[in-house]
């Protein structure tokens, strides 16, 4: 009688895969993280900017968030004298 010693979890390279989805799933929150801290970052500096400087780029203090997201709209605004 002969006896195999073994873990399961490594027969049929089950581990691997495993693995493989822990890596990725470590990189994307990574990727995430350093997405987040790059915006926070933008959002502090325009926020350190005088209302005219921003006027001058384009936006108002209550834009910047949403510039910095990309969730602001394009177009220009039509200003009516």
């Amino acid at each position: 009688m002969s006896t195999t010693f073994g873990t399961p979890g490594l027969a049929g390279g089950r581990i691997r895969p495993r693995r493989d989805a822990l890596i990725a799933a470590v990189r994307a929150w990574w990727l995430a993280y350093l997405s987040r801290r790059k915006e926070r970052a933008a959002i502090l500096q325009l926020h350190a900017m005088s209302d005219r400087e921003l006027r001058d780029i384009g936006i108002t203090r209550s834009q910047i968030e949403g510039a910095v997201r990309g969730e602001l709209d394009q177009r220009p605004l039509i200003r009516q004298c």
